[in-house]
């Protein structure tokens, strides 16, 4: 089930009434029986694999909590065995089929290795990154969980293994010590954000795929207009954000009606005025995990600039290859990677004045950007993705695919979010007296009617969600910049800090999620 579907909407009320009527001691055990009944409805095998891989990992904690000897040895093998399951199915039908091809060009010959052509497990890039989290933090000092309670419903936690964030355990374990009391105010701010992630998925991500699916399959045939394909990919970062981060709201209000606190994935990335500006806005979970386990262990940015340059590519390739198993996303990987590198390099050298002109240049900059890459990521093929890209340079051939309605919903929806990120940055919100207490569930519970609604009539949303499948969609590209060795993910606040500037209302929200009293 997706959580833009019926069926989720019956199952998560039906399991919420089961957690809180239980005793307190049993509701992990609730939350256990939830997270397996949600993932049977995908597949049941695989929810069987999904708790052999709990148990695996939870002994090799403890295995590697309690070694002296040889730490570093044994906590390569554990990781690999963790990548392994990734590879296999994720990766394995890729590398043999690219190797073949390679293969066959260079010889000349026409081999067709058997693919295994396995289902991807639901959500298994998540589990996998969440486990390898859990097993380096041992080794660097960290005390391993005993209750195996504990670390099983950290990693099987249903709400957060479709989309993410991807967790820290440190950031996970507070909540459970708070699940023997009901908190009306989380359960409130639980509410909200799955309304709002319900809105942002369905009437809006959704009403642009339609136009973004029209677009990309013009640019596989092999004719699109200029016009069509920028409108196209300007779509594409439209959907993508409000499908990846309906879906984190969803996510995070899930987790809020069972006492649980989840960390934010974005904080307005499309307003950001640089490259590295972007990845600390956009998928912070995922960009941040890359930081931590990946550009830190490399050397970080404190060898030299060359190394740096180096470890700032590969890390960004492997963001792209996390997305997805095909050469489109490895090579969306290479256009960061080297974007990152040179933003990196030149930033150490040239000091840009604080000046709105140096502000807007870099929007404009970051926004190009960061669309030309999206060009790559979501097309069929590199093909069809060199097709959108000379059509986006200004040599489009083919009629328009896009009505002038379209175009004109696209840009309006554009500018709104514009015009929203000022009014709310410079406190710009009209000074009416009226009773916002009592009109603000009504507006809001009209809009999330709307998108109920429109769960049943649209067709495409009986396609399975990219993050399904464990590609990313939506805000996957990252979200936090490797950069400062000492900086950790979870000094980060848990709620977005535009949160605070938008009335009474986000600051209930902030307050609530943080764990304080408003």
């Amino acid at each position: 089930m997706l959580f833009n579907s019926v069926q989720y909407l019956v199952f998560l009320p039906i399991s919420w009434v089961a957690f809180w009527s239980a005793p307190p001691r049993w509701r992990v055990h609730v939350m256990l029986v939830a997270s397996y009944v949600f993932y049977a409805s995908w597949s049941v095998p695989y929810a069987a694999m999904i708790f052999g891989l709990v148990v695996m990992n939870y002994a090799f904690g403890l295995t590697l909590g309690r070694t002296v000897d040889r730490r570093r040895s044994l906590l390569a093998a554990f990781v690999a065995m963790d990548l392994a399951v990734l590879a296999l199915f994720k990766y394995f039908d890729f590398g043999v089929s690219s190797a073949a091809a390679a293969t066959n060009w260079i010889l000349g010959t026409s081999w067709d290795p058997p693919l295994l052509r396995l289902v991807l497990p639901l959500g298994i890039s998540f589990f996998t990154f969440e486990f390898i989290h859990y097993l380096v933090d041992i080794y660097r000092g960290d005390v391993p969980v005993h209750s195996f309670s504990k670390f099983h419903v950290f990693s099987a936690f249903f709400p957060t293994q479709i989309a993410g964030p991807i967790k820290r355990f440190q950031d996970f374990v507070p909540s459970l010590a708070s699940l023997d009391r009901f908190d009306p105010e989380l359960a409130r701010v639980g509410l909200w954000l799955i309304g709002r992630g319900l809105i942002k998925k369905v009437l809006f991500g959704d009403r642009m795929a339609v136009w973004v699916n029209d677009g990309y399959r013009a640019a596989a045939d092999g004719a699109i207009g200029t016009g069509d394909a920028w409108i196209t990919t300007l779509a594409f970062a439209l959907q993508i954000y409000f499908d990846f981060s309906g879906y984190t709201d969803i996510a995070r209000g899930s987790a809020a009606l069972f006492g649980f606190r989840i960390p934010i994935n974005f904080d307005m990335p499309y307003l950001a005025t640089s490259l590295a500006d972007f990845w600390r806005r956009w998928h912070i979970s995922l960009s941040s995990w890359l930081r931590d386990y990946v550009f830190i262990p490399l050397g970080g940015s404190r060898r030299p600039a060359p190394v740096v340059m180096l470890n700032l590519f590969i890390t960004f390739v492997l963001c792209g290859l996390w997305h997805g198993a095909a050469w489109n996303f490895v090579v969306f990987g290479i256009v960061w990677g080297i974007g990152m590198a040179l933003h990196w390099f030149l930033a150490r050298r040239i000091a840009l004045p604080a000046h709105p002109l140096v502000s807007i240049s870099g929007w404009v900059f970051t926004m190009v950007f960061y669309l030309v890459s999206l060009a790559i990521f979501r097309a069929q093929s590199l093909a069809a993705a060199g097709v959108m890209l000379q059509a986006m340079s200004g040599q489009g051939v083919g009629s328009g695919t896009l009505t002038a309605r379209s175009s004109l919903f696209i840009a309006c929806i554009a500018v709104a979010l514009i015009a929203t990120w000022l009014v709310s940055r410079y406190g710009l919100w009209p000074k009416v007296r009226l009773p916002v207490g009592a009109l603000r569930p009504v507006a809001f519970g009209a809009a999330a009617s709307v998108a109920l609604l429109q769960i049943e009539r649209a067709d495409h949303l009986r396609d399975r969600f990219q993050h399904a499948r464990g590609i990313a969609s939506d805000d996957e590209l990252c979200g936090h910049v490797p950069g400062d060795d000492a900086a950790r993910s979870h000094d980060r606040p848990l709620t977005d800090r535009h949160e605070r500037k938008d009335g009474r209302v986000h600051a209930d929200l902030r307050a609530t999620l943080d764990g304080r009293s408003a």
